[in-house]
């Protein structure tokens, strides 16, 4: 097999590779999705394939190890923290396992076999795991729950005898100024009772006056 054919499999394994995470992230709607992931993948099997022609005594691992490195500033891009809640750690890991991948895919020979293995891995962390970390949330008996409203801080009372209501006890409650002007998240943490349903308390929430929006964390 002549190089440039090699070359070009190599990449083209990596695009497929990085392709496929990348659509699962794509399909969750996260902010990374196939084209970076694509792209992320396919850089670190360039620069793999770059460092492997260097003449000389040059080691090809150094630029394997830049490569884990610069993904943490790219990775850090995808994480958002608002208060205490912090957004987007699942999809930097997946960007840095890709990245790992591309360099499997870069090597070429029996690394293939590990950049499949993990991209098989890392899909089913994404999916089926993830179904699993549903289930199990879905058990719980604490949750935390952030919600927007206006004018909140005049609101505290309610929303404590909404929750009252509910037979559920609020382990904690701050209040946080919003990114939208007149409006405030607030986040609480909270026991639900046995057979307490958080479907209800959501919904004894969003009747609250001045209530805009709601997410479970």
């Amino acid at each position: 097999m002549s190089y440039p054919v090699e070359v070009l499999l190599k990449i083209l394994v990596a695009v497929v590779f990085g392709g496929i995470v990348g659509w699962q992230r794509e399909a969750r709607y996260r902010p990374a999705g196939l084209r970076t992931h694509v792209l992320v993948c396919v850089g670190s099997a360039v620069y793999t394939l770059a460092s492997m022609s260097f003449a000389g005594n040059a080691d090809p691992s150094r630029i394997a190890s830049q490569v884990a490195t610069g993904m943490g500033f790219l990775g850090a891009g995808t994480i958002i923290r608002h208060g205490s809640v912090v957004r987007g750690l699942t999809t930097a890991a997946s960007l840095w396992a890709v990245a790992g991948i591309g360099i499997c895919a870069g090597i070429g020979g029996k690394s293939l076999w590990v950049g499949g293995i993990a991209t098989i891995v890392v899909l089913t962390t994404l999916t089926l795991l993830r179904s699993l970390e549903l289930r199990v949330i879905a058990h719980r008996r604490d949750a935390q729950i952030t919600f927007s409203m206006r004018d909140a801080r005049h609101h505290i009372s309610d929303i404590q005898q909404a929750l009252e209501a509910e037979s559920v006890r609020i382990e904690s409650l701050r209040v946080l100024d919003a990114e939208q002007a007149g409006l405030q998240d607030i986040q609480i943490e909270i026991r639900i009772p046995e057979g307490g349903d958080l479907g209800r308390i959501s919904a004894a929430i969003g009747r609250l006056e001045g209530f805009v929006s709601i997410r479970q964390d």
